[in-house]
């Protein structure tokens, strides 16, 4: 079997980056390759980050507008889902999402805020207000 190489792309933003992937040698068995991401890694990679871009924004806006709590915000800036969120706070799940509402946000304890801030690696202020 030939030896499928990895593509060498070289740039700033992902050149330092090298990645292990395994290939089939001359042997027929495993061999570990070194090399950088390709062309089409680079790609996936930008087009995955822009998508995490929208989403913060989009959650950004909408605690801007008042429909969800700055909870939606700091939990798409960290790339969680509810159920990370619960785990790392040490609140169940269903809670969580109960502190989406605006509402029920302004009525929490500096307990439970602190939960929210210790998983944010932020302070109760920051976790507040957003950017």
């Amino acid at each position: 079997m030939e030896e499928n190489p990895n593509p060498v792309y070289k740039d700033k933003a992902y050149g330092q980056y090298r990645e292990l992937s395994y290939s089939y040698g001359d042997a027929g068995q495993f061999e570990k390759t070194v090399g950088f991401h390709g062309e089409a890694d680079r790609v996936i990679l930008q087009q995955a980050w822009d998508l995490f871009k929208e989403r913060i924004e989009d959650a950004r806006q909408r605690v801007l507008s008042g429909k969800v709590s700055p909870v939606v915000f700091y939990m798409e800036k960290n790339l969680l889902d509810p159920l990370n969120l619960s785990m790392m706070a040490g609140i169940s799940v269903w809670r969580v999402k109960w502190h989406f509402k605006p509402g029920v946000f302004k009525r929490l304890s500096e307990k439970t805020l602190k939960k929210y801030a210790d998983a944010f690696n932020i302070t109760i202020e920051q976790l507040k207000k957003i950017e």
